[in-house]
């Protein structure tokens, strides 16, 4: 029995870090993923979006007038004038072996259709692996108290 017991902690104890080790890499393509995504909205890169988003994805935003598909987005990248300012590092919590919520605080400082927007919010995007690859599948950004 103590034997077994042995063999069985052994193997956990094996096991664990490897798990770890994956997610760690994971949440790195994660982080790399939402970076591009940002760089491709803060140069209106259209193509850009669509490579980093999946076909069904839906983004909520307070400014917006409700639920918007990427091309309504990219639709409305003339229209947005917003600077990201993160106010804490991001959280990534995994739903499943291919999808995961990533979330922060972030203040959002400029203009959407020409009217101000200076806001403390909380982001929270959920992430799909397809192909290898993490596409955003989710966006929502809600407002907080400063």
């Amino acid at each position: 029995m103590i034997k077994s017991l042995a063999a069985l902690f052994t193997c956990v104890f094996l096991i664990v870090p490897a798990f770890a080790d994956d997610r760690l890499a994971d949440v790195e393509a994660i982080d790399n993923a939402v970076g591009q995504l940002d760089e491709a909205f803060a140069t209106n890169d259209p193509d850009a979006l669509k490579a980093l988003m999946t076909e069904d994805h839906i983004a909520v935003l307070p400014f917006h007038k409700g639920p918007e598909t990427v091309e309504q987005m990219i639709a409305g990248l003339p229209k947005t004038d917003i600077k990201q300012t993160d106010l804490s590092e991001p959280t990534v919590v995994f739903l499943g072996p291919d999808s995961a919520m990533r979330t922060l605080t972030a203040k959002f400082e400029g203009t959407y259709e020409d009217k101000p927007v200076d806001s403390t919010v909380f982001i929270t995007s959920i992430m799909t692996k397809k192909d290898g690859k993490w596409l955003e599948s989710f966006y929502q950004v809600t407002t907080i108290a400063p």
